[in-house]
């Protein structure tokens, strides 16, 4: 039947995958960095992908600047739409799926907390990555690709490893918090399953907070930081101006990430989440940062392992579930 079973993660800074090939867990990543583009006459680096898809052409991954990131709440765009398309095309390409024919993939997909409780949102957006079903065909890198997606299981973000380890929260009460670049999400779980009035997004992510650092930093020192800037900015934790290191750039920048925490857990107080008996799990790239000045706040919070892959390995799980259920 040429069926393929993944899940994708796709966030406003990197789109993740998983896939199981011969029973082992195979994962990508990719960043979402999508620019519409004409004419692109230069040699393509690593994790950089030229797309033909619709009458356009488009640049995605690592060639270009932080700028293209999309700062929209919504994930029913173009830019969505190419990540998961590619992210299957190179789970396709890995596996030579296409020599048995026109793959038909099972699809789980990440789905923001506002657009998963409301019924008319998440069916637009099903409709628009599942394309009626029909076969979608796309160029990545001058190769030319075919699917179908037959089967679309949209879930929540803030899901964390409650699926992929299911014996584990069997009989526990869990709140994750997802700190994603564009937005972070909370729900709590009890015995697995999600209670509605503690599912809720902020828009607290990492980029938010890069934002707020370069604007700081940038009225401190009267010289213009981009967002490309801040990428290097937080791997070395000062500035760097004409190469001369600003030495109070770090305490500013280390003040900013604080008051970014507490506003997270604010938020959710605010939204009459409690963290009273209860595991808190953190999960999401975002913790990768966050970490430290998270636990100094609550020294009790769990980490997941593989903050990055953790909601994408849960959807994998929830779909090999439900893929087995309709044979």
């Amino acid at each position: 039947m040429n069926e393929i079973l993944v899940s994708v993660d796709t966030g406003k800074n990197s789109t993740k995958s998983v896939v199981k090939v011969d029973g082992v867990i195979i994962k990508n990543i990719f960043r979402t960095k999508v620019q519409e583009i004409a004419n692109l006459g230069v040699e393509l680096t690593n994790n950089s992908y030229y797309i033909e898809f619709g009458g356009k052409s488009y640049l995605v991954g690592d060639m270009l600047s932080e700028d293209k990131c999309d700062y929209n709440i919504s994930k029913s765009s173009v830019n969505h739409q190419l990540c998961i398309y590619l992210a299957i095309v190179k789970v396709v390409d890995r596996i030579g799926a296409m020599s048995m024919g026109v793959p038909n993939i099972y699809l789980s997909i990440n789905t923001p907390i506002n657009i998963y409780k409301n019924k008319t949102l998440k069916e637009e957006y099903i409709k628009l990555i599942q394309r009626k079903g029909e076969v979608i065909p796309i160029k990545v890198n001058g190769r030319s690709f075919v699917f179908k997606i037959n089967y679309i299981l949209p879930l929540p973000e803030a899901t964390a490893s409650i699926y992929s380890n299911i014996s584990n929260f069997r009989d526990k009460k869990a709140t994750i918090i997802d700190c994603g670049s564009l937005n972070t999400s909370y729900c709590t779980f009890n015995s697995l399953v999600p209670l509605l009035d503690t599912m809720i997004i902020a828009n607290s992510g990492i980029n938010v907070l890069r934002s707020t650092i370069a604007e700081r930093l940038t009225t401190f020192c009267g010289s213009l930081v981009s967002n490309d800037d801040m990428e290097e900015i937080l791997k070395n934790e000062y500035l760097y101006i004409d190469g001369v290191k600003i030495e109070e750039s770090k305490a500013i920048v280390e003040g900013l990430i604080r008051e970014h925490v507490l506003e997270i857990f604010n938020y959710a107080k605010s939204r009459s989440v409690s963290f009273n008996n209860t595991t808190l799990i953190f999960t999401g790239g975002g913790t990768i940062l966050l970490k430290k000045y998270i636990l100094e706040i609550y020294p009790n919070a769990i980490f997941e392992n593989d903050p990055q892959y953790a909601n994408a390995i849960s959807y994998y799980s929830v779909l090999e579930i439900k893929y087995n259920g309709k044979k």
